[in-house]
């Protein structure tokens, strides 16, 4: 896909927006006047036809005011110069994810983000559990429209919190499931996608993607592994962004999050985290091969 040319349809649908807002909002002011016209000829009507005194001057002030035009509904801002999709809405209620998977089916993700798309080749022959419950929650929609909660440079992004704030439940589906856990802490390399938990057996629908450069995040074995990061590019300018990602092996869409400002000197540890400018996820796509 050109992007000058996304970009231009993007503005033009702003465009359009705008202009059906403007259009509404001149609408209900014609109607308004329409109304307060009906109204004073019908008070005239009955003045002249009940009293033949001379009506009283209005009170001070009333009837001069203009009013003031309404301005129309601005459009979310959202990171890296894009909208902000749909406002997500979750269920939080799941009793269990449905078996989704095929046997002998590979399985891909497209992550589409406020900053670009991440495709994620998913791991469903080392963590066949933790990939269906992935597969499951993007194709019910589950992930539309949430935000990247957690960002924390040259370290991680996260994503998967019902409601965007780390720690005020809900923060999952409804249920948990089992750990499917690597071997080594050495596993978590740049662009490795895993199962956030809140201990043992706990992984419901947040996930993580490490972005910590030239080598391992240094977490424990304690977080299931379930997809790998293989490609991936912004959408963006770099004055959108706010920062430079270029840089030698590493994925255009993963640093343009990871660089985004959070408030660092936030009391909140989960606030000092999160964007000041919301990333959103605006949609997951599964690609089967």
């Amino acid at each position: 896909m050109n992007v000058p040319d996304k970009r231009a349809r993007k503005k033009q649908h702003r465009d359009e927006i705008r202009a059906a807002q403007q259009a509404a909002l001149q609408r209900r002011r014609n109607m308004r006047l329409l109304g307060a016209m009906v109204v004073l000829a019908v008070l005239v009507g009955g003045a002249i036809f009940f009293s033949r005194e001379e009506p009283e001057a209005p009170a001070s002030g009333a009837g001069s005011a203009t009013e003031e035009p309404e301005e129309p509904e601005e459009t979310a801002e959202a990171a890296c110069g894009a909208e902000a999709p749909p406002e997500a809405a979750p269920k939080t209620d799941y009793k269990e994810p449905e078996q989704v998977t095929k046997d002998g089916v590979d399985y891909q993700a497209v992550i589409h983000t406020s900053c670009g798309d991440i495709v994620i080749d998913l791991l469903e022959e080392e963590t066949l559990e933790s990939v269906n419950n992935f597969v499951f929650l993007a194709r019910e929609g589950y992930y539309d429209g949430n935000i990247w909660h957690r960002v924390e440079q040259n370290s991680v992004i996260q994503a998967g919190d019902p409601n965007g704030q780390n720690g005020v439940p809900p923060d999952g589906p409804g249920y948990s499931i089992k750990d499917e856990l690597p071997e080594k802490s050495k596993e978590y390399v740049y662009g490795v996608v895993g199962m956030a938990n809140a201990g043992p057996n706990t992984g419901g629908s947040q996930f993580f993607v490490v972005i910590q450069k030239n080598r391992p995040a240094g977490y424990q074995p304690f977080y299931s592994i379930f997809g790998k990061v293989i490609e991936g590019s912004t959408e963006a300018t770099p004055e959108e962004i706010g920062c430079n990602v270029d840089g030698e092996g590493l994925i255009p869409t993963l640093e343009a999050i990871g660089c985004q400002p959070t408030d660092t000197g936030a009391s909140d540890p989960t606030a000092a985290v999160k964007p000041i400018v919301p990333v959103f996820i605006e949609s997951i796509e599964i690609q089967e091969g």
